[in-house]
């Protein structure tokens, strides 16, 4: 059905009836398909996860997120503000608790069904086919984008306020949805009434080829969204020993805060990560560097005001080494020197005529991580690598394909729909690339044989 870019399961068990073809390829018998309730019925047994027996009171979550919710949209988005902490930011917060709890394992409920599946329908056979090499050394970036929900964003009234002739109330309304919310949408620019959900990508070889989806219902900003994302996917990715490690992750301006920074660091990932506009100037706010002017980028001054060059970074030291501007490296009668160009200095002179690059700045990346990231911003591969990030913005346009906004009502059925398009969207890419090596029809020979089909006339390589 996902593989078909058929978004209505109505009509999907409409067509596996008047198809025998599509019978076949979903696994059933033709004359014994299964119906829309049944479909339904799937789906709510992997959101319940595996079977328990459920304790007094318990509620089953596929019974939860059915029928009407009481809710108060403006209500929670006031208690969300309130539960705020000045002193303390909610992703600093959520790192001190993911950190924790970094021992724990994932919790066996139908996320960890999902990701699960995700990874071995979809990132494991793209590991074996080659598609993705080089998986110790993963390059990963992350966006949020939102699915529009079925339900209704105005709700049905609890009171008697419109017969009264009042038409606008802050009383509770009934909703169909227990989670959404309006959100913002920055790809198409505009408000929609859903759930936001986190993707995380891989980019290898001209594809973007998602590896985790995350959808706790509502708006949740990617400030945390992103960090629980990860964590299970590290958590994820430990449990499946194959070695598959994320060396470097790539996120936009909502990932700039220094408890992502501490997040990363902890788990030995470079952020790629840029500063966000509205920072203005910002400054280390250590007492060692005081003496030290910086741009608004955090890139020292040297004594004439101008921009000090990167020099290189002590992995060992973690330390960024800071040069002269005037002070570059040439190439002279084969021989490596550095020469100094005092014409484009506003002083006209060498501060430091003892050192061939100096002065010197040095400042410890751990002192104000966010400024002074592993991988300096001003470098080319930080600038080749933040290129990437486009990733997450195809593979949300090819999500948007496969049409399944405004399809549920139930958040859990959209992050199901969301994992099946992930697994198919592998597929289609291992398939692509398989074309390249092998006509279609050697393929469809090879399909059937894997099902134990032989084909009906001798095969011939014509060429």
């Amino acid at each position: 059905m996902t593989l078909l870019k058929e978004s209505s399961i109505t009509d999907w068990v409409a067509r596996m009836r008047s198809s025998s073809l599509y019978a076949v390829m979903a696994g059933f018998d033709p004359d014994d398909t299964p119906g829309v309730g049944t479909c339904y019925d799937f789906m709510n047994r992997v959101i319940d996860g595996p079977y328990h027996k459920l304790l007094p009171g318990e509620l089953r979550r596929s019974l939860f997120n059915a029928g009407r919710h009481i809710r108060n949209l403006k209500g929670e988005k006031e208690a969300a503000k309130d539960e705020i902490n000045p002193h303390q930011s909610q992703s600093k917060r959520l790192v001190d608790e993911l950190l924790a709890s970094s021992d724990q394992a994932r919790p066996n409920d139908f996320v960890k069904v999902l990701d699960d599946l995700l990874m071995l329908l979809g990132v494991e056979p793209s590991i074996e086919s080659g598609l993705l090499a080089n998986v110790e050394h993963l390059v990963l970036s992350g966006d949020g984008s939102i699915l529009e929900t079925a339900a209704s964003s105005q709700g049905k009234p609890t009171c008697a306020c419109r017969t009264e002739g009042i038409f606008k109330c802050s009383h509770d309304r009934s909703y169909t949805s227990p989670t959404a919310k309006w959100c913002y949408d920055h790809h198409h620019d505009r408000f929609l009434f859903g759930d936001r959900y986190y993707l995380i990508v891989i980019h290898r070889s001209g594809h973007d080829l998602p590896i985790q989806f995350t959808m706790p219902g509502g708006n949740e900003s990617d400030y945390t969204l992103s960090l629980k994302a990860l964590d299970r996917l590290l958590k994820c990715l430990a449990e499946s020993n194959k070695n598959i490690r994320i060396t470097v992750f790539i996120g936009d301006g909502h990932h700039d805060s220094y408890a992502h920074y501490e997040y990363l660091d902890k788990k030995g990932i470079v952020p790629i990560i840029p500063l966000m506009e509205s920072s203005g100037k910002l400054y280390p706010h250590v007492l060692e560097y005081k003496g030290i002017r910086m741009d608004q980028d955090g890139t020292p001054l040297c004594p004439a005001g101008v921009r000090m060059r990167h020099h290189q970074y002590d992995k060992n030291k973690q330390t960024h080494v800071y040069c002269c501007p005037a002070k570059r490296n040439t190439h002279k009668d084969g021989k490596s020197i550095y020469v100094t160009h005092l014409e484009q200095c506003p002083r006209k002179q060498d501060c430091a005529p003892q050192s061939s690059i100096g002065p010197l700045v040095h400042i410890k990346s751990k002192e104000d991580p966010r400024l002074f990231p592993p991988l300096h911003r001003s470098s080319r591969l930080f600038k080749d690598l933040m290129g990437l990030r486009t990733a997450n913005e195809r593979g949300n346009s090819v999500i948007d394909s496969y049409d399944v906004d405004g399809r549920h009502r139930n958040p859990d059925y959209g992050l199901i729909r969301l994992n099946l398009i992930g697994i198919v969207m592998h597929a289609v890419t291992r398939h692509t690339e398989a074309v390249k090596e092998a006509d279609a029809l050697q393929l469809f020979v090879q399909a059937l044989g894997k099902i134990g089909v032989q084909f009906p006339l001798p095969y011939r390589d014509t060429g």
